[in-house]
């Protein structure tokens, strides 16, 4: 089954402790639930746009969440998603789309956006 944003963010942010406890308990189950990356980035979106949650807070919170046995998802994409926008100052879909780029061994992409010109090992090229 799939899980979305919004049962991960009552999980994260506790800001109704019930189903946030229910989420958990589902955890624990041993059950499995996917997260897509669309949802991961709005998890992301959501915490720093709505909750006003720092960078650095949301970026450690994805990395536990990703790590729990339960949650099914591309790992290490996200996990180099995740290194990448800890350590550039640039946008969390930039980060994806470098860690993608990386981890396909192509290190190429396509932009206009110059923010890949701060990624080192990417060759941004326009078309």
């Amino acid at each position: 089954m799939v899980v979305d944003a919004d049962v991960i963010l009552r999980y994260l942010t506790n800001d109704d402790p019930q189903k946030a406890e229910r989420f958990e308990s589902f955890l624990t189950s041993g059950k499995k639930a996917s997260l897509t990356d669309v949802t991961f980035s709005e998890i992301y979106w959501t915490l720093r746009s709505f909750y006003k949650f720092p960078k650095t807070k949301i970026i450690h919170a994805l990395e536990r969440l990703i790590e729990i046995r339960s949650i099914v998802c591309d790992l290490e994409l996200l996990q180099s998603t995740l290194v990448i926008l800890r350590k550039h100052n640039v946008s969390l879909i930039d980060a994806y789309n470098a860690a993608y780029s990386i981890l396909r061994d192509d290190r190429r992409v396509l932009s206009f956006d110059r923010d890949f010109n701060r990624l080192p090992g990417i060759k941004r090229l326009e078309p």
